[in-house]
């Protein structure tokens, strides 16, 4: 199909658009500056007035050198046995010294302690060696060193590092009665040193023991403790580590229950009515569980029991175990046989005891329920017997010892109503009238108009 031309006006209006209307505008305006050119005399001015500026400077440092030149001659008369250049150096080295040091390492301290030991044999009055003509010597010693070597040759230098500090320490409270407490311990698993403490006087060891309630050898012991290994290293009393333990373990095997679990989404574990939430619904059994009871780790109160329950279960002897189908079935039936038995033999109870004994209304959780008021003859030989704490009757083997026998866990039992055994009327629904009873009421209204 052809393109239908435009008309004139058309072409016209495509013309204006295309060209614009509207001119573009910069985002940033820039002022020029003017430019101030400078003439041949201003130029010339302008170099002289540098030119004396440099020579005025020059000449205020050479009076400066001047002045320490003189200086430096009357300290030199003064101190007899320094020769001119040697004060005049010192005078211009000495603060940069002062400012700059070296980094301390362990070379440092073993070039020091073997500048001791060079030294040692050389008479009073006779010039004793350099470092830095001794550098070379020292550095191929210190080569053939091995790192254990290295370590034991610079700890004698720790060791006089140390007794230098006490002294001063010392010297410092003899002359201003300042008290000082002194704790030097290692700062990592490389060094095999013993800390260390000192205390300045009695007050100082009394306010350890009084104000902290520790002593200096304690002191120095958990610090080396914390900077060894941080806060887990400080020395905690046992109901805190105790608490830890139980948390570990119940996180540990919360992680092995949802390993065992697969695909079925777990939250939480539940160590009471554990066959309701687990065996039932996926089919999962403890084995091999190491305590006698199967409780919660927050309700042990032995740390022998705890760390049992952690190493069987870090080491895979206790774990969690999914049954086949057809195992689950088996568990099932059995269950249900059992629930039946407990039934019945509650209803013997009932017929000969008469109703005080009647059990809460709808089925039980568990039969051990059932069987918290039967005589111990006729309970279950293998679980223990049920006492007034609480029903501790295992119904199906859902938890067993490393001996394969059933372990004993608890079920909560639901409060007894205090209606239980009598009729109760039905309540009438509060919502409206459905249409029939409304058909009743126009037909009875009906009639009696």
């Amino acid at each position: 199909m052809a393109r239908k031309k435009a008309s004139e006006l058309q072409r016209l209006l495509h013309a204006s658009r295309k060209s614009g209307t509207i001119t573009r505008k910069v985002c940033r305006v820039q002022t020029k500056l003017p430019v101030v050119r400078s003439t041949a005399q201003e130029k010339k001015e302008q170099c002289l007035r540098r030119l004396e500026k440099k020579t005025t400077y020059n000449a205020a440092i050479n009076d400066a050198h001047q002045q320490i030149q003189e200086l430096a001659r009357e300290i030199q008369s003064r101190f007899g046995y320094r020769t001119f250049e040697r004060v005049v150096t010192d005078i211009f080295q000495s603060q940069r010294l002062k400012d700059s040091s070296k980094e301390v390492s362990r070379y440092a301290a073993f070039t020091s302690l073997q500048m001791r030991i060079l030294n040692a044999n050389i008479p009073e009055g006779q010039p004793r060696q350099k470092a830095n003509q001794l550098a070379p010597v020292i550095a191929e010693k210190w080569r053939e060193m091995t790192e254990e070597e290295r370590v034991a040759a610079t700890e004698d230098e720790v060791t006089a590092m140390l007794s230098r500090i006490k002294e001063e320490l010392i010297r410092l409270h003899a002359r201003t009665g300042d008290e000082a407490v002194l704790v030097v311990t290692r700062g990592s698993l490389t060094r095999f040193r013993a800390p260390e403490t000192y205390c300045t006087s009695e007050k100082s060891e009394s306010f350890l023991s009084t104000v902290l309630k520790t002593s200096n050898e304690d002191l120095a012991m958990r610090m080396d403790a914390f900077m060894i290994l941080g806060v887990e290293g400080v020395a905690r009393n046992g109901v805190q580590v105790l608490t830890e333990m139980k948390s570990k373990v119940a996180g540990l095997i919360l992680q092995k229950l949802k390993q065992c679990a697969g695909k079925y989404e777990v939250k939480k574990m539940f160590y009471t009515n554990f066959d309701e939430h687990f065996t039932e619904t996926h089919g999962i059994v403890v084995k091999n569980w190491p305590l006698k009871d199967f409780k919660n780790p927050s309700s042990i109160t032995s740390k022998a029991e705890v760390s049992v329950l952690w190493n069987a279960w870090e080491t895979g002897t206790a774990h969690f175990h999914m049954m086949t189908r057809t195992e689950h079935a088996a568990w099932k039936e059995e269950r249900e046989k059992a629930l039946a038995e407990a039934y019945g033999r509650v209803q013997e109870g009932l017929d000969s005891g008469g109703k005080d004994n009647m059990p809460p209304e709808g089925p039980p959780r568990t039969p051990d329920m059932c069987n918290s008021n039967l005589p111990p003859h006729e309970s279950t030989p293998d679980p223990p017997q049920p006492n007034s704490a609480g029903p501790t009757f295992v119904h199906a083997v859902i938890i067993t010892d490393v001996n394969s026998t059933a372990v004993s866990t608890k079920s909560r039992v639901r409060k007894k109503r205090s209606d239980a055994g009598q009729p109760r009327k039905k309540k009438r629904p509060n919502g409206p009238q459905t249409s029939d009873s409304t058909a009743d009421n126009d037909g009875n209204g009906g009639s009696g108009a």
